[in-house]
């Protein structure tokens, strides 16, 4: 009768170690599973590309709506913000909308913040031509600097009124030496 118990308690903890290995294994397949949603797997080049000159909105990163991955914590992948707007640019990939006017889309919701490069007209043609035109000016300007030392650099000959030789023989006299004129 005591065996028939130690049998059963045997069986016992044996499903219960399978039905713990079971909900561990989904606690961890199941996330995964969830986070690479199809559409988001489903990604064309063009879209991945599109993706990638537009910023994710989320407001943690500073990344493209395809490369945005947050890390750490509990969560870790790409946010949902990311994801809506790759699966939106997925959809006007789909209807074959082309790459400007999926942009403009994006610029008229967001702003123009949300362009990772952006366009080279009006102010913003200032950051295109900056890097180029302020390293030149100031080579101009230190040349400039140079030559102006330079030129007030050369000794001049000493010049002014001539001394009347009543004043060198004085001179001569008060200090009692000889000099050669």
């Amino acid at each position: 009768m005591i065996e028939g118990h130690v049998s059963e308690a045997r069986r016992f903890r044996t499903r219960a170690k399978l039905l713990l290995l079971g909900l561990a294994a989904l606690t961890f397949v199941l996330p995964t599973a969830l986070l690479s949603s199809p559409v988001y797997a489903q990604q064309t080049e063009r879209g991945r590309e599109l993706g990638k000159r537009v910023k994710c909105m989320c407001g943690g990163c500073n990344d493209s709506a395809t490369g945005c991955n947050h890390t750490g914590g509990a969560f870790s992948g790409p946010c949902d913000t990311a994801k809506g707007m790759q699966s939106e640019i997925n959809e006007r990939v789909t209807r074959n909308e082309s790459d400007d006017l999926t942009l403009q889309a994006f610029v008229q919701e967001y702003g123009p913040t949300v362009l990772i490069v952006p366009p080279a007209k009006g102010f913003n043609l200032a950051a295109w031509v900056t890097p180029v035109v302020m390293p030149l000016l100031a080579f101009v300007l230190v040349w400039v600097v140079v030559r102006r030392w330079r030129h007030k650099a050369t000794l001049a000959t000493a010049s002014g009124p001539a001394i009347p030789a009543e004043f060198l023989a004085r001179a001569q006299r008060e200090t009692g030496k000889d000099y050669d004129e």
